[in-house]
């Protein structure tokens, strides 16, 4: 039996304990999320919330994590830094898969990973229309694991418009491409790689939209753990100390 990947799921969980977001997501948006994994034994699905000690991303937690799924908003300021340190740790030394969604691409464990810093206002266009716009996200490489069983487009009803420039390092693999009703283009799948982790940056999910439910959603999110998850056969080399062995393999008595 191949073993589970091991998925936690981080919700900032507080725009969706108010209205307007409670009543698309009563259960939170985690919980949304959640039910892309719902009735697949492949997967174990553990929650983290920004309001739990170590905001639910304790040592023991991220060590046991193949994938961290993402969202946050308005409370990214307030994120432990050791905690987002942590976070980095596990995607660059241990091959922790990331994904972060929406406006996750603030917070801190992200700008740190990709060694970046931006605020909303200046990192590229956005647009937020009170019904939303339509967006299709385009696939645009359909030979990725994280396209499987999608069809040319993911339509979504309406969602707050992200757009180009955005000012984001060149990805090293862009995935989905998104149109919107506006006329705007928005980069809105982009893979990166980092150490011996895997980061993909998913723009679709305005928390006023119920975009987390669509099973097109929940298939790309089921897509991106399977293959961002570290294989159990990666060899990660280290002393007892921690570090990389700095031992010599030629004679240097020579250097002496």
């Amino acid at each position: 039996m191949e073993r589970k990947i091991l998925v936690t799921i981080f919700n900032e969980h507080n725009q969706d304990r108010s209205e307007p977001v409670k009543s698309i997501y009563p259960d939170g948006i985690h919980a949304a999320i959640a039910q892309a994994f719902h009735g697949y034994d492949d997967f174990e699905v553990t929650i983290a919330t920004q309001d739990m000690p170590s905001h639910g991303l304790s040592e023991e937690v991220l060590a046991a994590t193949d994938v961290l799924i993402w969202w946050s908003h308005i409370d990214n300021a307030a994120f432990d830094d050791t905690v987002a340190s942590r976070i980095c740790y596990h995607v660059v030394n241990r091959g922790m898969g990331f994904i972060a969604l929406h406006s996750s691409i603030f917070s801190k464990p992200w700008q740190r990973v990709l060694g970046i810093y931006y605020d909303a206002g200046l990192w590229g266009r956005f647009r937020t229309m009170p019904k939303g716009e339509k967006e299709r996200v385009w696939v645009i490489n359909p030979g990725h694991p994280i396209t499987y069983g999608i069809n040319e487009c993911i339509e979504i009803p309406a969602d707050e418009m992200y757009g180009e420039p955005q000012l984001i390092p060149e990805p090293d693999q862009t995935v989905f491409l998104s149109w919107w009703e506006g006329g705007d283009v928005c980069r809105s799948g982009n893979v990166y790689y980092r150490g011996r982790g895997k980061l993909f940056q998913f723009t679709p999910g305005h928390e006023t939209f119920p975009i987390l439910y669509q099973k097109e959603i929940h298939q790309v999110l089921r897509n991106a753990a399977k293959w961002m998850a570290p294989s159990p056969d990666m060899i990660i080399p280290t002393t007892g100390d921690g570090h990389l062995c700095g031992d010599a393999r030629e004679n240097l008595n020579h250097r002496l």
